[in-house]
């Protein structure tokens, strides 16, 4: 019995052992298993924000390279039609000064390539004389909407309308007028310049995108006056009811917005400006479906290899219950298994944080670093320095040189950055694009500056050939932004507008320079 009682023990303690080891067995490969999941769709998740990220970057770039272009062109036309009403005020238009003035506007039209005519006409829409000099029988524009306007409006602003078909040559135009006033005040007729659409049309066929990418430019009151892809039934249609008028517009004249497209249904990630000079709105979207394609297709890759680790892990499991004697062996390999998952997540956790191309930091980085710098500035009462970069004429660089040169570019000038010497906790990133941005903790206005001239010196004596800038080599220009933050009520974004203006000053001032505003310690 006793013999008996002591094997049946052992027997069930061996069931036991067994029956507890199973039960280890199985815990460990549910954690594992959704430690796994876990970690898979986080990185899904992650790399899917980055991307969407990515084209709300690129979107708005667009769309200020777009109203950039829109205000140049249409401030060329108004300077235009304001040297002729001067001229009209000084010479008037007796039969003896149209020949003149007919030269005049001849001329302008030469040197303006977006330029599609110049007219001249009286308070009963008669036309008095034109760039071209040819004047058609009884020939009339009383009826044009923008002759309607000014008759009924004694505002002396730039008026830009609908697009029209020209009467003279059929060509699709836009027409920009002014209000000519009598010196009694009355209506005394219209100057008015015509610009091609199509000067619209060559400028957006520039950019290299996607075939369901959208660039727009419209009216305030929402009237397409030309959109990318080209199709001559959207020109005059209006977006007034789109969410983009309706809802995001009001809230901020300038930023970015995921929506579904009024005029077509795709969805895009829009970048978005209201040009605070002139009555018009840029729109850039992005098919969301075409940013994602990428990411949709490592998403799959990367979900196979789970779903191949998460198999491997089973086989394992499965042999340590088959070879209970080789567990010490099969624990190691677990341990093995669980030391390459923290390898791989922390090369992830470094890849998330730096530039691929550049090896800077990345923005998001930035982001996290300038926060919480800007708390230990406002803490300890030190000043907290801020310089944003952007390379000077790139677009135009990538345009002559073509994008894989520009990449070339981009990474010089990070290692540029990198070789210049700064401390430990000195942030040096990429801020998207072509720009580049640098966190210097403790460091007043002068400090800030002194690092700042040092990079655009050295982006320049790296010498990179650029033909489309005027010194023929790669600048930079550099805006800075020193000061304690006066936190709360001063954000992140608040200190990095600051910085802006100051690279806009930089730009505004030629380029190749360094702009900087804040407080001296």
């Amino acid at each position: 019995m006793d013999y008996s009682s002591n094997g049946a023990l052992r027997l069930l303690h061996k069931v036991v052992s067994h029956a507890s080891l199973l039960i280890q067995a199985a815990v460990f490969i549910v954690v594992v298993a959704c430690a796994i999941v876990f970690l898979a769709t986080w990185q899904i998740w992650n790399a899917h924000q980055r991307d969407l990220l990515n084209a709300e970057q690129d979107s708005a770039n667009l769309s200020r390279s777009l109203s950039q272009h829109a205000e140049d062109t249409f401030m060329q036309v108004d300077i235009t039609l304001l040297d002729l009403m001067e001229r009209l005020q000084t010479d008037g238009l007796s039969q003896a000064r149209l020949p003149r003035l007919q030269k005049v506007m001849n001329e302008q039209i030469k040197l303006l390539p977006q330029l599609h005519g110049e007219f001249i006409y009286d308070a009963q829409g008669n036309w008095l004389v034109t760039a071209a000099g040819i004047i058609p029988p009884n020939a009339n524009n009383a009826d044009r909407e923008y002759f309607q306007y000014h008759k009924t409006h004694d505002d002396d602003r730039l008026y830009i309308g609908k697009v029209i078909r020209s009467r003279s040559t059929g060509d699709l135009v836009i027409p920009v007028s002014h209000r000519i006033t009598n010196q009694d005040g009355s209506f005394g007729g219209v100057a008015l310049a015509t610009v091609y659409v199509s000067s619209f049309q060559q400028y957006y066929n520039h950019f290299s995108i996607g075939k369901d990418t959208a660039l727009v430019l419209m009216l305030a009151d929402g009237t397409i006056l030309y959109r990318r892809p080209f199709e001559e039934g959207a020109i005059g249609r209006s977006m007034a009811k789109s969410q983009l008028f309706t809802e995001v517009l009001p809230r901020a004249r300038s930023g970015n917005a995921t929506l579904v497209s009024y005029y077509d249904k795709v969805e895009r990630v829009f970048g978005y400006a209201m040009l605070e000079q002139y009555p018009l709105v840029i729109a850039a979207g992005l098919s969301k479906r075409e940013v994602l394609r990428g990411w949709r297709t490592d998403s799959m890759v990367f979900a196979a290899g789970g779903v191949g680790v998460l198999a491997i892990l089973t086989l394992l499991a499965w042999a340590l219950l088959r070879q209970i004697s080789f567990s010490l062996r099969s624990e190691k390999d677990l341990l093995a298994a669980r030391d390459l998952l923290t390898v791989l997540n922390q090369k992830l956790a470094v890849q998330a944080l730096h530039d691929g191309l550049t090896g800077l930091a990345n923005r998001r980085q930035f982001d996290i670093v300038l926060q919480n710098e800007m708390q230990r500035s406002y803490r300890d009462a030190m000043p907290l320095g801020l310089i944003l970069l952007d390379i000077d004429f790139f677009k135009k660089y990538n345009d002559v040189y073509g994008h894989v040169s520009g990449d070339e570019c981009l990474q010089r000038v990070g290692q540029a950055l990198l070789a210049l010497p700064h401390r430990a906790n000195d942030l040096l990133a990429r801020y998207g694009g072509e720009e580049f941005a640098v966190i210097l903790p403790g460091t007043d206005r002068l400090g800030a500056l002194a690092f700042a001239r040092m990079v655009v010196d050295r982006v320049r004596a790296l010498h990179i050939p650029h033909e489309a800038n005027p010194l023929g080599v790669v600048t930079i220009s550099a805006g800075v932004h020193a000061a304690v933050p006066r936190m709360p009520e001063e954000t992140a974004a608040a200190f990095i507008r600051s910085a802006d203006a100051a690279l806009y000053e930089a730009k505004s001032q030629g380029k190749n320079r360094v702009c900087g505003f804040g407080a001296q310690a």
